[in-house]
């Protein structure tokens, strides 16, 4: 369980062409630290089980925060890791901002993870995009980071403004190189009132399609996952801001983007394994993890149409087989076995 809160734009030394937080979460200004008692006893009221629980800045740049602003905020956190409430804590920030004595205050306030907001491992993609780092910036961090005993998380962006399905699949070989211990996909969109509002309507701006999005973030869900890398995000949190109208003006928006990259993945192994059968009968029956169920069926059972269509299938049975490992599918006529 996380407890997040936001502080939208704070320390931020660059205005990143894609990038108005305030539209994105709905939250014009940083909480004070004053008030993150009552938020968090709000939180752990509704606690339930022994999950453990974190609390998150996310938003802005903590690191670039003034020092005295930053101890605030933690020693406001403190008295709850102290009890054992709150297990720790965990925070974003640029590759840019990150230094010894920086790093001396975080863990000394009970900080256990730190996200880079690295975007892209790509220079002229960096610089087309306002970041104001380049990507020595974001492998220099990340090897402090680890050096002091931090768990890092890198965020990437794939389809910045002169990016392309070659570069970014550069980008995640290079962090998959620096071997984080997270990572988090936010696909570029267009966001009412940035930079690239301005490019995109000027026709110099090309956001990436929903397919285009789904099939790059696959890619690097696949080759994350084979080295152990573990992707907690793929596609923005939904807000009631960024679902207002207007919000997000163009790009590859999705309330439940991650679903569509999982169900897509789901569809080639579901494919793969009907490929290798004969059918007697236009029914079928396929097995999967309990945990895959949702995404083999697709958004709005789009899967189950599609395969319905390209093997002639009168009728497909999905059931949950808990022996089965993740994305693993097995298949058998609908009557077999009765």
């Amino acid at each position: 369980m996380i407890i997040p809160f936001f502080i939208p734009h704070a320390g931020c030394p660059h205005q990143c062409v894609f990038c108005n937080q305030k539209n994105i979460t709905g939250q014009v200004s940083p909480p004070k630290p004053s008030s993150l008692s009552e938020t968090i006893d709000t939180y752990l009221k509704t606690r339930t089980g022994g999950a453990k629980i974190q609390v998150a800045f996310y938003g802005g740049t903590f690191t670039a925060l003034p020092l005295s602003l930053q101890r605030s905020y933690l020693e406001a956190v403190e008295p709850y890791v102290l009890s054992g409430r709150i297990k720790s804590i965990r925070m974003s920030t640029r590759p840019d901002c990150i230094n010894g004595n920086i790093l001396d205050l975080l863990k000394e306030r009970h900080v256990e993870t730190v996200e880079l907001g690295a975007q892209a491992m790509d220079d002229r993609v960096l610089s087309l995009s306002g970041r104001g780092h380049t990507s020595k910036d974001t492998i220099h961090a990340a090897a402090l980071l680890k050096e002091r005993g931090f768990k890092v998380g890198l965020q990437l962006m794939p389809g910045l403004p002169g990016d392309s399905g070659d570069l970014f699949a550069e980008t995640v070989k290079r962090t998959i190189a620096l071997k984080p211990d997270l990572v988090r996909l936010y696909p570029a969109l267009v966001v009412r009132d940035t930079p690239l509002e301005g490019l995109f309507r000027a026709g110099r701006f090309f956001p990436l399609t929903l397919e285009e999005a789904v099939a790059v973030c696959r890619q690097a869900l696949v080759a994350f996952e084979a080295a152990g890398i573990e992707v907690v995000r793929i596609g923005l949190q939904p807000t009631e801001e960024l679902e207002k109208e207007g919000t997000v003006i163009a790009g590859p928006y999705h309330p439940a983007f991650r679903q569509l990259v999982e169900a897509s993945l789901m569809l080639d192994a579901m494919e793969t394994a009907l490929s290798g059968m004969t059918f007697s009968e236009p029914e079928v029956r396929i097995f999967v993890n309990p945990r895959d169920l949702s995404n083999a069926a697709g958004q709005k059972r789009s899967n189950l149409t599609a395969l319905k269509e390209l093997f002639r299938l009168a009728r497909i049975e999905l059931q949950p087989d808990e022996a089965l490992p993740r994305r693993t599918i097995r298949c058998e006529q609908a009557g077999q076995g009765k």
